[in-house]
């Protein structure tokens, strides 16, 4: 089979499409975390982050740079704290091209994904540009496919909420599209676009490696309110 990246024949590995240290907080204590989807009435039991035959083994080292670099600095050092008692929290000594890449590799993925989860996260023409960028190992400039986050936190104690994995929701910000994912107690939104505004978006990580993360209560973030109503609607129960 052709794996998606480098475009060669080859063998495929089974493939995550969000890196498998983004699902480390969310497991219970018999590694398993529970799906929630719109699509489900069930909250099915899974014990491996979603994974597809997407690349070959050599493409797969490839994004392991990426992925090795957050999940050592994002988790291991934990750079957010654990409560954001402020309204704005200030990350610094980024490594711009591995921590870009690494979410634009997640876009990426999730863009070429078949599974249903992520059905709704097309990329149109900047699939082969995202695919060009990350085999090549060009993050490009901050305007190009720029991210940023919002730490997402509890009402009124303002603890992280690192227990939380959303699928990609497609948003329109400020009329430039683009996707917001969760993990790592973050809202991270990912600009589908290749010459945004840096002075309309300040907040976009910048060469410098330093992230402005403005805080966010959960119960202000509509994606993840609209999922616990439907859920509470529906009557949705544990399969397994």
């Amino acid at each position: 089979m052709r794996c998606k990246l480098c475009q060669e024949d080859k063998i495929l590995c089974q493939s995550h499409i969000v890196p498998e240290s983004a699902y480390g907080p969310i497991y219970d204590g018999q590694h398993r975390f529970f799906e929630v989807t719109n699509m489900k009435e069930y909250l099915r039991p899974l014990q491996k982050g979603l994974r597809e035959s997407l690349l070959c083994g050599d493409c797969e080292q490839h994004l392991n740079k990426y992925e090795s670099y957050f999940a050592n600095t994002w988790f291991q050092n934990s750079l957010i704290p654990t409560h954001a008692s402020n309204e704005i929290t200030t990350i610094e000594g980024l490594d711009y091209h591995l921590f870009k890449l690494f979410h634009m590799s997640i876009l990426w993925r999730a863009g070429i994904a078949s599974r249903e989860e992520f059905a709704n996260v097309n990329l149109g023409q900047h699939e082969e540009d995202l695919r060009k960028l990350i085999l090549y190992d060009k993050p490009g400039n901050p305007n190009q496919y720029g991210i940023f986050g919002y730490i997402l936190v509890f009402p009124g104690n303002y603890q992280v909420c690192h227990s939380l994995l959303i699928q990609p929701v497609e948003v329109d910000f400020y009329h430039v599209t683009g996707f917001h994912i969760i993990f790592g107690g973050c809202v991270w939104h990912y600009f589908l676009a290749n010459d945004i505004d840096l002075n309309q978006f300040p907040f976009v990580l910048k060469e410098d490696g330093i992230l402005h993360m403005l805080r966010i209560e959960v119960d202000q973030y509509d994606p993840v309110m609209d999922l616990m109503k439907e859920r509470h609607n529906r009557g949705w129960k544990r399969k397994g």
